[in-house]
């Protein structure tokens, strides 16, 4: 066996090496990234907290106010 040959057989083993190397890596990052998508969350809270005031300072002279929102908010819980 000559020097080239030798040196193709090392150079094909790297090459394969490195293959398996790179699919593993791409396993081990698609697995990744499915367990921590918020989207696939494994307990889902159903319900929802609002906030609220305790008091209103009237002392205020003119008649903008901040109230919170009577309605509850849209919550979108699964994205495709």
């Amino acid at each position: 066996m000559s020097r080239i040959e030798s040196a193709r057989r090392r150079a094909g083993a790297v090459k394969r090496g490195l293959a398996i190397l790179a699919a593993a890596s791409l396993v081990v990052a698609g697995v990744l990234a499915r367990a921590t998508n918020p989207g696939h969350a494994a307990t889902a809270s159903g319900s929802s907290s609002a906030v609220t005031s305790s008091g209103s300072d009237s002392s205020s002279s003119d008649d903008f106010s901040i109230a919170p929102s009577s309605s509850q908010p849209q919550v979108q819980t699964h994205v495709s």
